[in-house]
């Protein structure tokens, strides 16, 4: 767990308070999936009162997200797990794998007979 600045991640009609580096992936990746017009469901980590929570959110090409600073004290939450996730989605949109062919043996492989 990290005790990182907080920031309020502005979704909607609410917020949800999380991490600043949280929240810098969710706004990333919302811009790549924009870009990509493509939407997801996330799960992020949050603080509420009552303690470290998740949250999940639909984002896409017509989320309005905005984040500012949350006036209370850094707070530990455990997020690497989430942020690898955030970033993972992220990267695989800005540069997706190359694909395999359905057969990816060549006529002359000794192993494409034993292919099909």
């Amino acid at each position: 767990m990290h005790h990182r600045p907080m920031l309020e991640l502005h979704y909607g009609d609410g917020y949800v308070v999380t991490t600043d580096a949280i929240a810098d992936a969710v706004m990333r990746y919302a811009k790549t999936l924009a870009e990509h017009k493509g939407a997801d469901l996330i799960t992020v980590p949050i603080w509420t009162s009552e303690g470290p929570a998740t949250s999940s959110m639909l984002i896409g090409p017509t989320s309005q997200l905005y984040t500012m600073p949350h006036p209370g004290p850094a707070t530990a939450i455990e997020d690497e797990s989430a942020l690898m996730d955030l970033l993972s989605r992220n990267d695989r949109l800005v540069h997706p794998p190359a694909s395999v062919s359905e057969y990816p043996y060549e006529e002359d492989d000794p192993w494409y007979e034993e292919s099909f």
